[in-house]
């Protein structure tokens, strides 16, 4: 081979942003009046009892944190969690027309929300429970989302007025940020 001669230019080292992996800036406050609110976890309102954030038979980890100065639950590792206010504080959600809660991702693989109600007998498996889970598809990252989900879009939840179980599931072992979970009355 023979030499020749090459031009070279442009040449120079950068750093690229990697994608944020936690919020910087805590989730935006809600608006509904605490009159026409069922808070479980909130720092604007007066929250009910929850037994556990995070159940036994739960495939992922749990991590109360501080975001900006706002308490936040952390889930990662996750598949899913079940977070249960308990037999004896069962939600009375038949009053209410939505159910609202902030996420932030860094991952933009689906997240999903089910909502279980244990029925009059307000017991597991007792023959009249009824649930529905919602699939949304590649959120987007970075950023927290405000879900303000009607009740009546959990068309398999034919009972409101004993809720027992909330199971948020984000497949793939991936993280969520959490808060303001509660529901409302629009009206």
């Amino acid at each position: 081979p023979s030499l020749g001669t090459i031009f070279v230019d442009n040449i120079y080292f950068y750093n690229e942003a990697l994608p944020a992996t936690e919020p910087a800036i805590a989730a935006p406050d809600p608006l509904q009046d605490q009159a026409d609110v069922i808070s479980m976890f909130s720092g604007v309102y007066t929250d009910v009892a929850v037994d556990t954030w995070r159940t036994s038979w739960s495939v992922g980890e749990l991590e109360d944190v501080m975001v900006d100065g706002n308490p936040t639950k952390k889930y990662h590792s996750l598949d899913f969690v079940g977070i249960e206010p308990g037999a004896a504080n069962l939600i009375d959600a038949s009053g209410m027309t939505h159910f609202s809660l902030d996420m932030w991702t860094p991952e933009g693989n689906d997240f999903k929300v089910k909502l279980v109600d244990f029925g009059a007998d307000g017991a597991f498996g007792g023959g009249d429970d009824t649930e529905h889970e919602i699939i949304y598809p590649g959120p987007s990252t970075g950023t927290w989302i405000s879900y303000d989900i009607p009740l009546s879009d959990f068309t398999g939840l034919t009972n409101t007025e004993h809720i027992a179980q909330f199971i948020l599931s984000k497949p793939s072992l991936g993280t969520i940020f959490v808060d303001n979970i509660y529901f409302y009355n629009e009206a």
